[in-house]
């Protein structure tokens, strides 16, 4: 397998360890049916959550199914981001086809216009090349980490009740298929014909079936309510921690690998992207991958002695209580 250019120190040393390179195909193997039975699996999750709650219709069922819905459509963003690399499905149009039905398209987003960013900040993490870190720096508030604990729940409650969720969509509308819809600028890129087909088909579908079954309320509430709140909630979470607060400021060696406990592995970190320094190592290894991959560079010690390794997320030794926040009497 064809190595990229390296040049971080922690890339340097995992690029030049053999046994590592020798199990790369292996653990890029993409599989299919692993993939569908995993989407399939956080469908059935929110199906069954939506089902109870509407049937049960109390005030702490729907709260229940709320916060189960939200995690796994966190889940599903996991899953177009792996899309986004071209590792649901071997043949392309296939990964795509179904990330965007299935992963993307729910939450409003395409995988095309989100890879086209998303390519750029794995080239450069933490840089003015990097799309997200460009957003990040018109909006402090949200985004410069560490932050003393009272502005840093204040970030968090604003997420988990909503408020930030309009300045999150207006951060990352170029990864959604209405930006520049009709226009000709070159960014975002502008939708390939089967991207609007995909499109117009998906939210068709949408609309019919909202209209056909009068399930506006219930969309409302089990979808769109914990899209912007507890979703946004989890993403800052997940997100701040895996590039913020971090001894080198920018590049590869700018991102922490995360032990998450059971439950933050449900609904912080779905489908291993708590191993989210493997993933920037070698972006091709599949999600199922990555715990093995995570072990092979934390055998290499050169490799574990310059790697950040954290805890938890929400531990006392965690990253957002230990890193992500500083003392109040700080400037």
């Amino acid at each position: 397998m064809q190595v990229q250019n390296v040049h971080s120190k922690l890339e340097q040393v995992a690029h030049s360890d053999e046994s590592i390179l020798d199990a790369l195909d292996e653990l890029s193997n993409i599989d299919g049916l692993r993939n569908s039975f995993t989407i399939i699996f956080q469908w059935g999750v929110i199906l069954i959550s939506a089902g109870v709650s509407i049937v049960l219709n109390t005030w702490w069922a729907y709260t229940i199914s709320i916060f189960i819905i939200a995690s796994r459509q966190h889940a599903l963003g996991v899953l177009f981001h792996e899309a986004s690399h071209y590792r649901l499905y071997r043949q392309r149009w296939i990964n795509d086809l179904i990330s965007d039905l299935f992963c993307a398209l729910p939450s409003g987003i395409i995988t095309s216009r989100y890879r086209f960013e998303h390519l750029r900040h794995h080239a450069a993490p933490n840089t003015d090349s990097d799309p997200y870190w460009r957003v990040f720096q018109r909006n402090p508030f949200c985004w410069r980490w560490p932050k003393k604990p009272s502005q840093a729940a204040l970030v968090l409650i604003r997420d988990v009740l909503g408020i930030n969720t309009p300045r999150a969509l207006l951060e990352f509308w170029p990864w959604f298929p209405w930006a520049n819809h009709f226009g000709s600028s070159a960014l975002p890129p502008p939708l390939s014909i089967r991207d609007r087909f995909i499109t117009y088909f998906f939210f068709s579908a949408v609309l019919f079936s909202l209209f056909y079954l009068n399930a506006w309320l219930e969309f409302l509430l089990l979808w769109v309510l914990p899209l912007s709140t507890v979703t946004q909630l989890l993403l800052r979470i997940r997100a701040i921690s895996e590039h913020f607060g971090l001894e080198a400021p920018s590049g590869p060696d700018a991102t922490r690998h995360i032990d998450a406990s059971c439950l933050e592995g449900l609904a912080i970190s779905p489908l291993n992207i708590n191993y989210h320094l493997a993933h920037h190592m070698f972006p091709n290894v599949t999600w199922y991958n990555l715990p093995k991959l995570n072990q092979m560079l934390f055998s290499n010690q050169e490799f574990s002695a310059n790697a950040h390794r954290t805890p938890s997320y929400l531990g006392s030794h965690g990253v957002l209580r230990h890193e992500l926040t500083i003392a109040e009497s700080l400037p």
